[in-house]
């Protein structure tokens, strides 16, 4: 036992108190009436039995009483764990309850709710509870409560989430929650059906000393049988001037049986569109291919379903095709060197997302009409075109458009008109020998990011035999530079618009960088870049937060105004963001969203398709002791290490109160002693009584 306050013990020197009130010489005193004392001699009085104890029990009842009483303000405690539980017993039970979509798997859902009600009807009456739902986040329902009615509701109005299982959220939570809790006792049930893909999550948490975490799992032994759509791709073409989508779609067998005749269907704007059937060997995977269907001129919600299995989340596909972007592109060469221009056409006329559209014009043929037709210009070996043509280009640059300027022995700049190149160009330089190589590229711009990973192509592979070399002020944006340190890539702003500056040719006649097989993602992402192009996104994913301000189908929408609707797959109106986060969508439904501006006018919404993580669908499990360690570093049911649990003395004290039980002690002890001692005193007075 321990002491709040142990200087009270100070006090107990008054028990003396008592002892020496019993010891006081009491002479009593009778009056008698005397005519005259005066020859009379007084004799001193002495009782030597009236110095001697007579009532022990009084004595002892008056000195306990005020050995509790000191005692009581010293505010004692117990720190053993079996003493402390006997004091002071109660429990902080948190209860987390899995609801990722795998727990849609026959029927783990309802077996979670059942566990989770047995574990509030089992609570004692002062344990306090905290319910917890958890998928890829975590929310607490209830928090320490000991309204059992209260957590017995919010089981009964949970509901199956579309998101995926992460552990390291609902036991981070619920981390928080035992360490801010005063009771003596902690517990964590874990109701789940364990799947490995969420362990990793919780690698970094450590309940509270003390804790017990028991798991309780709702899933079966058996293996399981589960197909999933795990993905489509759009193939592309033209027929009678207009364009053509073939859908391909992958489906796969995650069970451990060959499934037979399966069904797979291809739904465009919610009605069926084509039906094919597949056979699925087990842990393996198939594609089908549908048949083209022409596209309209707004996207085009598509899905691709199979039979329904005991896992019906990841039994649709969803994602939305769009008509084909196309970049104009305006590509302007010297006049009778149209083979100059062969390998950008041909490299160019292989897009697809986008695709572009090429023009191509000598410089003395050239018009205002194309400079205004085109999203991105090409100067390819030319100068620029003089008189109202070149106004036009500058004021296209300046006004937002891209500007390719690929240097060779041609180029006749003006010398009164440098705003469009980041600096004078010189006369050509040659490299003798093997021809010199890139020395320095910058990976992290867009232009040749496609090519940072490994085995994504060697930009060193290239040799530059002649270049134009070109005086760049310090503070240039160098993308690429040669082996000698000259610059080979420079981007330079003109008002909104970029310029890229490339110091070679894009043919053969100065460098072999046209035979390589990295020319064409090259030149692809020099146009994409100078049409700040975006690609269309086909789906997202349930748990992301869609930024509307970022997606590209959604450029036309005024996201501050008051009549922005958007419209969840369930045909529930959700939010777009508060203040402050405006255009801004939590996307927590498998489905298709619709986003639409009912001012503007616009006939059609904006359509998002959100699809289900497809790791969730690994119905892997992992043993839940393995969990438990992780999360304890213990055993699950080791109850033993409630001796670990460190709350504060004031913690301990406040649960026990056993202060209360000495001052009724002592107040007992004190009635006692009053009592008797007002017996004795009317036997002493009254001795015939």
């Amino acid at each position: 036992m321990s002491f709040l306050a142990p200087l009270f013990f100070a006090a107990l020197a008054a028990i003396g108190v008592p002892v020496l009130l019993h010891m006081i010489q009491r002479q009593r005193t009778e009056v008698v009436e005397f005519p005259s004392l005066m020859f009379v001699k007084k004799i001193p009085f002495h009782s030597l039995r009236r110095q001697r104890i007579r009532h022990w029990l009084l004595l002892l009842l008056r000195c306990a009483a005020l050995a509790l009483l000191v005692a009581a303000f010293a505010r004692p405690f117990f720190e053993s764990a079996a003493l402390v539980a006997a004091t002071g017993g109660s429990s902080e039970v948190v209860i987390l309850v899995d609801r990722s979509y795998s727990m849609g798997f026959d029927n783990r859902w309802e077996r979670a709710r059942d566990a989770a009600r047995q574990v509030v009807q089992r609570l004692a009456p002062d344990d306090e509870a905290t319910l917890i739902f958890f998928d890829s986040g975590a929310e607490a329902a209830n928090r320490s409560t000991t309204d059992r009615a209260s957590l017995l509701a919010a089981i009964d109005g949970a509901e199956l989430s579309a998101r995926a299982t992460r552990y390291g959220p609902a036991l981070q939570l619920a981390q928080g929650v035992l360490e801010d809790s005063d009771q003596p006792l902690l517990e964590a049930v874990l109701i789940s059906d364990f799947q490995r893909i969420g362990v990793d999550s919780a690698a970094n948490t450590l309940l509270p000393p003390g804790t017990v975490l028991t798991p309780v799992s709702v899933s079966d032994d058996e293996p399981v049988d589960n197909i999933s759509v795990t993905g489509a791709a759009v193939q592309r073409d033209f027929f009678s001037g207009r364009e053509r989508a073939a859908v391909t779609a992958r489906v796969a067998n995650r069970g451990g049986s060959t499934v037979s005749g399966l069904q797979v269907v291809l739904e465009l704007d919610g009605r069926e569109l084509e039906t094919r059937e597949v056979d699925v060997e087990p842990g393996a995977a198939a594609t089908v291919t549908f048949d083209p269907f022409t596209l309209e001129d707004r996207g085009m919600p598509v899905s691709v379903r199979v039979a329904a299995d005991p896992l019906p989340h990841d039994d649709v596909f969803h994602f939305a095709v769009t008509p084909g972007d196309v970049v104009p592109v305006l590509v302007i060469g010297s006049p009778g060197e149209a083979e100059a221009n062969l390998y950008l056409e041909r490299a160019l006329a292989i897009g697809t997302i986008p695709s572009f559209q090429v023009v191509v014009r000598s410089v003395d043929q050239v018009t205002t009409d194309d400079v205004a037709a085109a999203t991105v210009i090409v100067l390819n070996d030319a100068g620029l075109p003089v008189g109202a043509v070149g106004e036009a280009m500058t004021r296209f640059v300046e006004n937002g458009g891209g500007l390719l300027v690929a240097l060779g022995e041609r180029v006749r700049w003006p010398g009164d008109n440098l705003t469009l190149l980041p600096g004078p160009i010189d006369e050509p330089a040659d490299r003798d020998g093997r021809g010199g190589t890139l020395g320095f590229v910058d990976y992290s711009h867009p232009v040749f990011e496609v090519f940072s990973t490994p085995r994504s192509g060697d930009l060193s592979a290239p040799r530059f035999f002649r270049y134009r070399p070109v005086n760049v002020p310090a503070d240039a944006l160098v993308l690429a530079r040669y082996d000698n340190g000259d610059p080979a890539l420079v981007e330079h702003s003109v008002g909104a618009g970029r310029v890229l500056l490339w110091s070679s040719t894009l043919d053969t006649f100065w460098n072999d960088f046209a035979l390589k097989p990295i020319y064409l993602p090259f030149a692809h992402k020099l146009v994409e870049y100078l049409a700040a192009y975006r690609s269309p996104t086909p789906f997202l994913t349930v748990g992301q937060v869609l930024d509307l301000s970022e997606y590209p189908a959604a450029e036309e929408i005024d996201l501050a105004s008051a009549n922005l609707v958007v419209r969840d797959p369930n045909e529930d109106r959700v939010s777009a963001g508060g203040e402050g986060r405006v255009g801004f969508i939590d996307l927590a439904e498998q489905g298709f969203y619709e986003i639409r501006d009912t001012e503007s006018g616009a006939s059609e919404p904006v359509t998002v398709a959100v699809n289900v993580d497809l790791t969730e669908a690994n119905l892997e499990r992992v043993d839940p002791q393995e969990l438990v360690a992780t999360a304890t570093g213990r055993a699950a049911g080791d109850r033993s290490v409630v001796a670990d649990r460190e709350l504060a003395p004031e913690d301990l004290e406040r649960r026990q109160t056993l202060w209360w039980y000495l001052l009724i002690g002592a107040l007992g002890f004190l009635a006692t002693e009053n009592v008797i001692s007002n017996r004795l005193s009317r036997a002493e007075i009254d001795p015939d009584d």
